[in-house]
C-alpha cells in the first residue's frame, strides 16, 4: 500500500469511532480491534512512545496487579476483559502510531460525523418510544422512557451512557461554533438543529450528573471566552434561571433539593438510594483502605453490606455508583491515587497545548465519576479512552484559540 491509502484507511478507521453511537451493542468492541489490527499493518519501526503509554494504560495495569490478590478470579478476568481497551487503544496510538498526527481535517470531520450520529441514535429512540407505546402519558414519563430505552433492539442503552453521547455532541457543536470551524451560516444552522434534537432526548432522560456537569462546562465556556460585561451578566443570569427551572419542574432534578431526599432512605427517590449505595462503599472501603478487595471481589462486598441496609440495594446489585469510589474498593488509595495522575497529567498537557477541547472532555468525565461507574461498562470505556487518546494525539488548532 502506498502512504496516501495507509493515510485514508487508517482515517476511516478512526472516523469509525465517530459512529459509537449507533454501532450496535454487540459490535461496541470492532472498532477498537479494527483500528489495532490496521495500526499493525501500518507500523513503522520505531520507539514506542512509552510515557503516554504506561500514563494512559495505568488504570489497568493496576487493575491487572489487583488480581494476584482477589479472591473470584472468573469474576476478575471478565472485568479486565471489559476494560481490555484500557490498555488496547493507548497502545495503539502510542505505540504502534507514534509517528501518526491527527490533522485538523480528521478531527473536524470525526467531530461532525459524530454530531450526526448521536442525532441518528436520538431520532431512532424516539421513534422507539412512540411505537412501543402510543399513550402520551407513558411517552412523556421519564422513568418509563428511561427504561424503554435501555430495551430498544442493538443501540438500546443505558440512559446515563446515552446522555453521555448526547452532551459530548453537544460540547463538540459548541467547540465549532467557538473556533469558528463552521463553512456557512447553512451549516451552522443544520448543526444547530441537531444539537437541538439531541438536548430534548437529554432533557426525557434527566440523568442529573450529565446534565449539571453539561451546565457548568457550558457557563465557564461562555464566561471565559465573552469579554463584554453585558455577555458574562446574561449568561449568568440565563444559568441560574435555567438551573432554577430544572430544579423545580424535573422531578429527578428536584430530589437533590428534596429535604425528603436526605432525611432516610426512600426507594422511590434515586438519590437517596444512590446515598444508600455511598454509605455501604464507605462502609467496606475503611475495612480495605489502601489496596482494596481486587477486581474480583469489589461487588461481593457490596453485596454484603446491602443485605444489612436494604433489600431493594441486593436484589438490583448497584455497584458504587462512583467512579473513585469504586476504584478505592478494588485498587485502594494507591489506584485511586495513580487515576487521579493519569487525570492531572492529560488535563496539563491539554491545558499547555492549549487544546481545549480535550480540557471539556476531561472535565466533563471527572465530574460524571462522581456520580456514575462509567469504566464499568465497554460504552463507557471505549469512548472515554479513545477521545483521550485521540485528542491528545491531535494538533494544535489553526485558527484563533478560544
Amino acid at each position: 500500500m502506498s502512504k496516501i491509502n495507509k493515510a485514508k484507511v487508517l482515517n476511516v478507521l478512526i472516523l469509525i469511532f465517530a459512529t459509537f453511537p449507533i454501532i450496535p451493542n454487540s459490535l461496541k468492541g470492532l472498532p477498537v480491534i479494527l483500528l489495532f489490527v490496521g495500526a499493525l499493518f501500518i507500523f513503522k519501526k520505531h520507539k514506542f512512545n512509552w510515557k503516554w503509554l504506561l500514563i494512559n494504560s495505568s488504570l489497568f495495569i493496576v487493575y491487572a496487579i489487583s488480581v494476584l490478590y482477589t479472591n473470584d478470579h472468573s469474576v476478575a478476568f471478565k472485568k479486565l476483559e471489559t476494560g481490555l481497551s484500557i490498555l488496547v487503544i493507548p497502545i495503539t496510538f502510542f505505540g504502534l502510531l507514534t509517528h501518526f498526527k491527527v490533522s485538523n481535517n480528521l478531527k473536524q470531520l470525526f467531530i461532525k460525523i459524530f454530531i450526526v450520529s448521536t442525532t441518528l441514535f436520538s431520532i431512532l429512540s424516539s421513534f422507539y418510544i412512540i411505537f412501543y407505546n402510543s399513550s402520551l402519558n407513558y411517552i412523556w414519563s421519564t422513568d418509563k422512557y428511561r427504561n424503554i430505552i435501555i430495551e430498544m433492539p442493538l443501540i438500546g442503552q443505558h440512559p446515563i451512557y446515552a446522555s453521555i453521547f448526547l452532551a459530548i455532541s453537544i460540547i463538540f457543536f459548541f467547540y465549532l461554533f467557538k473556533q469558528k470551524l463552521f463553512k456557512n451560516y447553512k451549516e451552522i444552522l443544520l448543526f444547530l438543529t441537531l444539537v437541538l434534537i439531541n438536548l430534548v432526548l437529554l432533557l426525557f432522560l434527566s440523568s442529573k450528573g450529565v446534565i449539571l456537569a453539561l451546565c457548568i462546562i457550558i457557563f465557564f465556556l461562555f464566561i471565559l471566552t465573552n469579554s463584554k460585561k453585558t455577555h458574562k451578566y446574561l449568561t449568568i443570569i440565563t444559568f441560574i434561571f435555567s438551573l432554577i427551572f430544572l430544579f423545580i419542574y424535573n422531578r429527578r432534578m428536584n430530589e437533590l433539593v428534596s429535604a425528603q431526599t436526605y432525611e432516610e432512605f426512600n426507594p422511590t427517590l434515586s438519590t437517596s438510594v444512590r446515598l444508600g449505595i455511598y454509605d455501604c462503599s464507605w462502609t467496606i472501603i475503611t475495612k480495605q483502605l489502601f489496596t482494596g478487595y481486587g477486581v474480583g471481589d469489589a461487588q461481593r462486598e457490596l453485596n454484603l453490606c446491602y443485605s444489612n441496609k436494604s433489600d431493594l440495594l441486593l436484589m438490583h446489585r448497584y455497584n458504587s455508583h462512583n467512579q473513585y469510589l469504586d476504584i478505592i474498593i478494588k485498587t485502594g488509595l494507591v489506584g485511586l491515587f495513580i487515576f487521579l495522575g493519569f487525570l492531572l497529567i492529560n488535563f496539563r498537557y491539554a491545558i499547555k497545548n492549549r487544546n481545549h477541547l480535550l480540557v471539556m472532555i476531561l472535565i466533563l468525565y471527572c465530574i460524571l465519576f462522581l456520580v456514575e461507574n462509567v469504566l464499568s461498562r465497554q460504552s463507557g470505556v471505549i469512548l472515554f479512552f479513545f477521545l483521550i487518546c485521540f485528542f491528545n494525539n491531535s494538533e494544535r488548532p489553526l485558527v484563533k484559540s478560544i
